[in-house]
């Protein structure tokens, strides 16, 4: 244990939902811990809690088979210089967070690695493979791989378990975020209106953070706005985006003369938006458990290059790739893929929720209380996922034979 330096974690994420939780696990660290030096690779919010990251973290936001085959040279270039970097620097964990491709080549490189090195660390993953969703393939490569293997939802442990494999449910930040946000920890702080004419209906475009969900589902954001029924034209249409997208987006906005009810936002946080709108149609992914959670009736959708397409409908289960579907058992956010998110749906179904919206928010009020009590939210002295995982993760490293 002396050649451990006990100050250091390593700790990666690769996207926007990782990002934030990483977060949560340096906050609950930090706890126990002021002294704790973080590197590794992670966003925004991981900057804020002192990760000093080795690369930007979009560098490693890539989906779909074609880009992770075309940016396969550059990420093989990154994997062999964190390994690098672990082993010279000596951390006392390695954490790593969803980016599931990359993760998984990291452990295996570092677990081989170590079996022939005087130097090991335990290594810890957070977000394991969505097997619920892509199939019992994925998990055998992850079994016997980490010392601690943690995930956000409920029902996954016991599907774990059918493998056995132990994967822990440690609860969840972005529900912890919505609870702070509804107990008016920080709602006051934001009061900006982003819907302007209030006799309208308030629809959220969200095209995904990744810049290959951007690439191939704005385009048809544009197309429902330029070709709207007339029974849309008094729909406030909302683009929420992020610095880094928002110059791609406006230029996309204005080469395609897209006028009328149109705004294109930057927010670091979604929450006040959430809570002014009525409609969404979101890219599938985190967003449709936030967007469930702020009761809001929602339509995801999900568009990439033909190949990737491919490969998904071999692989996906698509009952089960959207988050609310999954946790509850139930069909309450349509999904739209490729060919299927087209003008002509996503034009009918908005219609659909439009003539029906007092209906569609008082199902998804439902889904919301049914959501958080499927998590174990919804009683006093709930879980906390800071807490939660820094026990976890300590009781890792003062078990681990070092």
């Amino acid at each position: 244990m002396s050649s451990i330096n006990n100050n250091k974690i390593f700790i990666l994420a690769g996207e926007t939902s990782g990002d934030l939780i990483g977060s949560h696990i340096m906050k609950g660290l930090k706890k126990n811990n002021k002294e704790l030096f973080f590197s590794g690779v992670g966003g925004s919010h991981m900057n804020k809690q002192g990760l000093k990251s080795m690369y930007q973290m979009n560098e490693f936001n890539i989906i779909g088979f074609i880009n992770t085959i075309y940016n396969f040279k550059k990420l093989n270039k990154y994997l062999n210089e964190i390994v690098y970097f672990i082993l010279k620097e000596k951390p006392k964990a390695v954490i790593t967070i969803d980016t599931k491709g990359f993760s998984l080549a990291l452990a295996k490189k570092l677990k081989k690695t170590f079996s022939d090195n005087t130097y090991k660390c335990p290594l810890i993953h957070f977000v394991p493979p969505t097997i619920w969703a892509y199939g019992e393939s994925r998990i055998k490569k992850w079994k016997n791989l980490h010392d601690g293997l943690f995930c956000l939802f409920k029902n996954e442990e016991d599907i774990f378990e059918q493998f056995n494999i132990k994967c822990s449910y440690v609860g969840n930040p972005i529900i912890e975020n919505f609870l702070k946000y509804t107990d008016n920890i920080y709602s006051k702080t934001n009061k900006k209106k982003y819907f302007h004419n209030s006799k309208n209906i308030n629809c959220l475009l969200l095209p995904g953070s990744r810049d290959g969900e951007v690439k191939y589902i704005l385009p048809e954001f544009i197309s429902l706005i330029k070709n709207s029924n007339v029974k849309l034209r008094n729909v406030n249409w909302i683009i929420p985006t992020t610095e880094l997208k928002y110059n791609y987006i406006i230029s996309k906005i204005k080469k395609y003369n897209v006028s009328g009810n149109t705004r294109v936002v930057v927010l670091e946080e979604n929450y006040e938006l959430l809570k002014q709108a009525d409609l969404a149609v979101a890219c599938s992914g985190t967003i449709t458990l936030e967007l469930a959670l702020f009761k809001v009736p929602t339509i995801a959708v999900y568009k990439t290059d033909f190949f990737s397409a491919f490969i998904g409908r071999l692989l996906v289960n698509f009952q089960n790739v959207i988050l609310p579907n999954f946790l509850l058992s139930k069909n309450i956010i349509p999904f739209l893929f490729q060919e299927k998110f087209n003008n002509v749906r996503i034009t009918n179904l908005l219609i659909e929720y439009i003539e029906t919206i007092d209906k569609k928010k008082k199902d998804f009020k439902e889904y919301s209380s049914m959501i958080l009590k499927n998590m174990i939210y919804d009683k006093p002295g709930r879980i906390n996922f800071s807490i939660n995982s820094s026990k976890e993760i300590n009781k890792i490293i003062n078990n681990y034979n070092y």
